[in-house]
């Protein structure tokens, strides 16, 4: 009989300890709460501003080249083959920095784009560990990594809107 009723036991705990736990367990979008928050909309357009504004530059230089490319192609006939390599050799130097320069634009932007969204994650985490606490939270899981949940169990929303209150501006 004592081992009929501890079998029940172990088969009752078994069973009703994961339904328990399941209720700990919640999901968020971090990618939504980075990028459709305030600060993050704020930042977003920032960067978009900066980048077009580099963006334009390039043109203009880019232009510049290519009016320069066709001076040197119009005098081929004209010059002699000395001076037309030099015109070359000094065009293709001016490219390779022209392609340099946007690469480094480039480097800049991505660079100062994982930087911000490194520090937002950084202010994300500590109010999702206040939430967790606050809430009763085992678990928050990203619901890139969940395949079917249900919708009760995401608090991105009620997150975004403590991010939005939270944080207003990087910490560097």
């Amino acid at each position: 009989m004592s081992k009929l009723v501890s079998f029940v036991v172990l088969i009752t705990i078994f069973f009703i300890s994961p339904t328990l736990s399941a209720e700990n367990i919640v999901f968020i979008d971090i990618d939504k709460v980075i990028y459709q928050s305030d600060l993050g909309k704020k930042l977003n357009k920032k960067i978009a501003k900066d980048i077009e504004k580099e963006d334009k530059a390039l043109k203009k230089k880019e232009k510049e080249l290519k009016v320069k490319e066709n001076d040197i192609l119009k005098q081929k006939n004209i010059l002699s083959k000395e001076e037309l390599n030099e015109k070359i050799s000094n065009l293709r130097t001016e490219i390779e920095n022209f392609k340099t320069q946007r690469r480094s634009i480039n480097k800049k932007f991505a660079d100062l784009r994982l930087k911000q969204t490194n520090s937002m994650v950084l202010s994300l985490n500590s109010i999702l560990s206040d939430y967790a606490n606050k809430n009763s939270i085992s678990l928050i899981i990203q619901k890139k990594n969940i395949v079917i949940g249900k919708t009760d169990l995401d608090i991105t929303d009620q997150v975004l809107e403590i991010f939005n209150k939270e944080v207003k501006s990087l910490k560097n």
